[in-house]
C-alpha cells in the first residue's frame, strides 16, 4: 500500500519554481515564507473561532435566550457559510491567487468580529457567525493552495503539518484564557482581543502575501469553472474521501460546539474550569498533529488515516456507553475522539494527489466544502438531538450518549467508503 502518487507535473524531485511555467508570478523564498507565517496566524484565529463557543456556551444561551436547538443553529452558521464559500474561495484561488480574496474575506471577519462582541440580540449574533465562518473559509485552504504552488512535496508535508499543529495555539487561546477571561470580565470583553487580532491578520496578508492565479484558470469562463468544479464530483476516487471529510466534523463538532455544554450539563463544571478542562482537548489534538507525520513517514498516508480514525472512535463508543463516568473518563474519551479532526491535512493531502494544479484550488475546495458542511450539519443536528432529549424528558447523560452514537455511527460510515480509496490513481480530468 502506498501513498498516492502526485501528478506527473508535480514531481518532488522538480523544483516547485520549475512547476509553475502557468503562474505569472513566482516568489522568492523571503516571501513564500512571510506568506505561509502571516496565513499561519490568521489560521491560528480560524481555530479560535471554530473553537470559542464550546467555552462560553451556557452564557451565549443565557444572554441571548437561545434553546439547545437555537444554539446548534447558531454555533452551525459558522460552518456552513464556511462551506458554501470553499468552492467559490477555491475558484478565486485558482484566478487570482490566494492573497487578494483572503485579505477580503477577512476584512469581512474584522466587521463581523466586532459585531459579535457588541451584539443585542440571537439574529445580529447569527450574522456575525456566518461573517466570521466567511472569514475563516479561505484560510487553511489558502495556506494549503500556497504551500502546494511553492514548495516541493517533502517541505508541503513538513510546513503543512508544522501549521497544523501551530493552528492548536487558537483552539488553546479559546480555552482556558478564554474560559477564565469570560468568567472574571465577561465574554465580550475576551472576545474583543481576537477582533483586533483579525483586523491585524486581515493587514498583514494584503499586504504581504502576493501572488497570482493560472493564466490558464483566467481565461476560462466563470461559468465553465463553475461546471468543471461540478464535474470533479463525478469522479469517484474523490467520493471514497469525501465521507471521511464530513466524519472529521464528528469529533471536531463535538469539541468545538458542544463539549462545554456537555461538561456544564452532565458534571456541572463552569466556565472557568470548562475552559482548562477543554485546554486538555486542545493540547491533544496539537501533539496528534506532529505525531500522525510521523505515522506517515513509517506506515502509509491510508493506512494512517485509517488506522487513527479506528482509535478515535474508541472513544465515542466509550462516551456512548459511559456519558457520566466521571470528569476525568469523560475529558480523555473526548479528546481521544476530537483528534478525528487532525487527520484533515492527511486526508487533503491524499486527495491533492488526485487533482492538476490548474483546478488544485477548485479541488481542494470540493474536499473543504465537505468538511465544513460535515461541521455545521453535525452541529446542528447535535442541537437538534439535546432539544429531543429535553422534551422527552431524557436524562442529561443520554441525550449525551445519544450525541456520542451518532458520532460513532458517522466515523463507521466513513470507514467503509474509505477502505475503497485509491493508493494510487490517474489524474482527475475536470
Amino acid at each position: 500500500m502506498h501513498t498516492p502518487a502526485p501528478e506527473p507535473e508535480s514531481n518532488p524531485a522538480t523544483p516547485a519554481s520549475d512547476r509553475r511555467p502557468h503562474t505569472s508570478v513566482v516568489p522568492n523564498q523571503t516571501t513564500v515564507s512571510r506568506g505561509l507565517a502571516l496565513l499561519t496566524f490568521a489560521f491560528i484565529l480560524s481555530q479560535f473561532y471554530r473553537s470559542c463557543l464550546a467555552v462560553i456556551a451556557p452564557e451565549i444561551q443565557h444572554d441571548f435566550a437561545l434553546s439547545p436547538a437555537g444554539f446548534g443553529a447558531m454555533s452551525s452558521c459558522f460552518f456552513l457559510s464556511f462551506a458554501v464559500a470553499q468552492i467559490p474561495v477555491g475558484i478565486a484561488f485558482d484566478r487570482y491567487g490566494v492573497g487578494r480574496p483572503t485579505a477580503w474575506l477577512l476584512a469581512i471577519g474584522a466587521l463581523s468580529a466586532v459585531g459579535f462582541v457588541l451584539a443585542p440580540n440571537w439574529a445580529v449574533a447569527m450574522l456575525a457567525q456566518m461573517g466570521l465562518g466567511l472569514a475563516c473559509a479561505p484560510v487553511f485552504m489558502g495556506l494549503l493552495h500556497y504551500a502546494s504552488e511553492n514548495l516541493d512535496e517533502r517541505q508541503y508535508m513538513r510546513i503543512v503539518s508544522r501549521s497544523n499543529a501551530l493552528g492548536m495555539v487558537g483552539a488553546l487561546c479559546a480555552t482556558a484564557p478564554l474560559g477564565w477571561i469570560s468568567q472574571h470580565a465577561g465574554w465580550r470583553p475576551a472576545l474583543a482581543v481576537s477582533a483586533l487580532c483579525m483586523v491585524g491578520a486581515c493587514y498583514g496578508v494584503w499586504r504581504y502575501v502576493r501572488d497570482s492565479g493560472h493564466a490558464q484558470a483566467r481565461q476560462a469562463p466563470m461559468g465553465a469553472m463553475l461546471a468543471e468544479s461540478g464535474k470533479l464530483l463525478a469522479y469517484w476516487p474523490l467520493w471514497t474521501l469525501i465521507p471521511m471529510c464530513v466524519a472529521m466534523a464528528a469529533g471536531t463538532g463535538f469539541r468545538n460546539a458542544w463539549s462545554g455544554p456537555y461538561l456544564a450539563d452532565v458534571f456541572g463544571m463552569q466556565a472557568g474550569a470548562r475552559g482548562v478542562a477543554l485546554t486538555l482537548l486542545s493540547l491533544t489534538g496539537f501533539l496528534t498533529a506532529f505525531l500522525l507525520p510521523v505515522l506517515v513517514r513509517r506506515n502509509t498516508l491510508k493506512s494512517t488515516v485509517g488506522g487513527w480514525a479506528c482509535f478515535a472512535m474508541i472513544g465515542g463508543i466509550a462516551l456512548t456507553i459511559w456519558p457520566d463516568a466521571g470528569v476525568v473518563s469523560g475529558v480523555a474519551m473526548m479528546a481521544l475522539l476530537s483528534t478525528i479532526g487532525m487527520l484533515h491535512p492527511l486526508v487533503m493531502a491524499q486527495g491533492r494527489a488526485l487533482i492538476p494544479a490548474q483546478a488544485r484550488g477548485r479541488g481542494l475546495g470540493v474536499l473543504n466544502t465537505f468538511v465544513f458542511l460535515g461541521s455545521a450539519l453535525t452541529s446542528w443536528g447535535f442541537g437538534l438531538i439535546a432539544n429531543a432529549g429535553h422534551l422527552r424528558g431524557w436524562a442529561n447523560p443520554d441525550i449525551y450518549a445519544a450525541i456520542f452514537l451518532s458520532a460513532v455511527i458517522a466515523v463507521v460510515l466513513s470507514l467503509v467508503a474509505y477502505w475503497f480509496s485509491p493508493t494510487s490513481a490517474p489524474v482527475v480530468k475536470p
